[in-house]
């Protein structure tokens, strides 16, 4: 056990998973950062049929460009309990700029994932906390984007 957490037994609500090239070391110390915050501030469950909500970020490089806008690959697993997405970081978003730019850019496209899936379980009339998971969000993001 690590002492430190009061909440070591709860899973992560929000996970995000990462599709890089692995040109720029910024961008995994920008997500590692922002996963911690995440599992720290937003814990759920937000939904006793959704345990998870999974974002991929597909980083764009030199060996795949991803730059489509919004959500892709929505899909959510009844039986894992779990709803994932594809967002798209495309390497115009990262490639020679400021770390807080790309702070703020992850920030955004996190927000917009999760509301992506939020939509996707509103239409599937899952009942989710929605108002909660988007307000713990936004404190993980504020915290997040004041240290940079």
């Amino acid at each position: 056990m690590d002492g430190g957490s009061t909440n070591h037994m709860a899973s992560q609500t929000i996970t995000i998973g990462m599709q890089t090239s692995g040109e720029d070391r910024r961008m995994a110390t920008h997500v590692i950062e922002l996963r911690k915050l995440l599992a720290e501030h937003c814990n759920g469950p937000f939904s006793k049929e959704i345990v998870e909500f999974a974002l991929i970020l597909r980083v764009g490089g030199s060996m795949q460009e991803f730059d489509f806008t919004g959500c892709e690959g929505i899909r959510r697993n009844r039986k894992g309990a779990y709803i994932t997405v594809d967002v798209a970081f495309p390497s115009k978003q990262w490639k020679n700029r400021t770390d807080f730019h790309i702070r703020d850019f992850l920030a955004g496209i996190v927000e917009m994932g999760l509301r992506c899936c939020l939509d996707r379980l509103q239409r599937d009339r899952v009942e989710v906390q929605s108002e909660k998971l988007l307000s713990d969000y936004a404190h993980a993001k504020r915290l997040f984007l004041n240290k940079a």
